[in-house]
């Protein structure tokens, strides 16, 4: 079996990740396979050449981030010795995040809108604490500690777990939604599953069409959250790094943004 066999099985069998991460890598992992690149140094250094001359620079940088896991991959189930991404040098592209972003004081009233009350409280959560999405998902009941405000996130990126503070008003919502509940997934449908994923994008998507007139991701919710740290309540990057589960504060430093467009502005009164 080749690497690229391995790795798309290893994908199509990964369950901590999202579907629609699943299919972005095994994206990425078909273009390299298209331009007949193997995992060995030189080849890689020639796909990244040539991707410069051909993609935009955020494009280029999500692949190296890929490619690197990939390759961590391979070396955990000794396909690799090591990791040959490690020698590719990383494409460092400066650019100011002000691009106009709605905030967590914006979304999360948005949010409280949704009809369903398990996709709501599902997405108050996400709003409030910057999970990622598959983490929410695979929340269990036992993960919540009353007494201390917390959610413990045993199945972060990486392997990692973290516990989580939430807020009382949100702890308080939560215990009225599990009512005597003790067991299973936090978020769960009828028959006890998770919540199904592309019915929740879905219901975020539909109401903030509704009330802001376009579309809004779950990451933009998690983006909006380590920026209103960041910028109103003034917490520190390492702070934000360790409550969103980044192994890299660099990767933190990516989500935060510029208050409603706040550069654009002063330059467009410069240039008047």
């Amino acid at each position: 079996m080749t690497h690229y066999d391995y790795l798309d099985h290893y994908l199509l069998t990964d369950f901590s990740r999202t579907a629609h991460t699943i299919k972005a890598y095994r994206s990425d992992l078909r273009q390299m396979r298209l331009h007949h690149v193997d995992w060995s140094v030189a080849s890689l250094q020639r796909y990244f050449h040539w991707m410069k001359a051909h993609y935009k620079p955020s494009t280029i940088l999500r692949r190296y981030h890929v490619l690197h896991r990939l390759g961590d991959v391979l070396v955990e189930r000794r396909r690799l010795k090591k990791n040959p991404m490690v020698e590719i040098r990383p494409i460092v592209h400066q650019s100011l995040q002000d691009e106009t972003y709605h905030d967590s004081e914006e979304l999360i009233p948005v949010i409280r809108h949704i009809p369903d009350a398990t996709y709501r409280l599902f997405f108050e959560v996400l709003s409030q604490t910057g999970l990622r999405f598959m983490e929410a998902r695979l929340l269990t009941v036992q993960d919540i500690d009353v007494v201390k405000s917390e959610l413990y996130v045993r199945y972060g990126k990486g392997g990692r777990t973290r516990t989580v503070p939430i807020g009382e008003a949100l702890r308080d919502k939560i215990v009225s939604f599990l009512e005597d509940r003790r067991t299973g997934y936090l978020f769960q449908s009828v028959t006890g599953r998770m919540i199904n994923e592309h019915a929740a994008r879905r219901a975020l998507r539909e109401v903030a069409f509704i009330h802001l007139k376009r579309h809004v991701r779950p990451h933009m919710l998690r983006i909006a959250y380590a920026t209103y740290l960041y910028q109103q309540a003034g917490l520190k990057l390492l702070e934000i790094q360790r409550l969103l589960g980044h192994a890299s504060i660099s990767t933190t430093e990516g989500y935060i943004r510029s208050q409603t467009n706040r550069v654009r502005d002063v330059l467009n009164r410069l240039s008047a």
